[in-house]
């Protein structure tokens, strides 16, 4: 329980910095990250990892797409950091698909923890968001 209100702690952080500081791009990412979290937690509340969570699968890719689109928009970095991230937790779902016997806690780490450096990523683009349009 702790551990899920520290990411929604991180989460709502990072979605106040991208409103706050961040362009349009930011804070599409930010509320990408809200919006896909409140949606796991209501159609996945408890989910035991024991095989392949589909309901999370679904929301990771279409996480992807929106993270994909927004990196066809810009010319900055960050965007394509985060897509291959959210690829990574896409590869953890297919990986469960194609062998059943990994354990549930490698599978669930992977999924859980993975949005730790796109949250990361984000806050860093927020932060200097202002930065690079007064540099460009």
């Amino acid at each position: 329980m702790g551990s899920v209100a520290l990411y929604y702690a991180v989460l709502l952080i990072t979605v106040a910095v991208a409103v706050r500081r961040g362009g349009p791009l930011e804070r599409g990412a930010a509320y990408t990250a809200l919006i896909a979290s409140v949606l796991t937690s209501l159609v996945a509340p408890a989910p035991t990892w024991t095989s392949i969570e589909y309901n999370i699968f679904f929301i990771d890719v279409l996480v992807l797409l929106s993270f994909w689109f927004i990196a066809l928009k810009t010319q900055r970095f960050w965007p394509y950091w985060i897509t291959g991230w959210q690829l990574i937790a896409i590869f953890g779902h297919i990986q469960k698909m194609m062998f059943p016997e990994i354990l549930a806690r490698p599978y669930s780490l992977l999924s859980i923890y993975i949005s730790y450096p796109i949250l990361l990523l984000i806050l860093y683009a927020s932060g200097s968001s202002r930065r690079s349009e007064v540099a460009a």
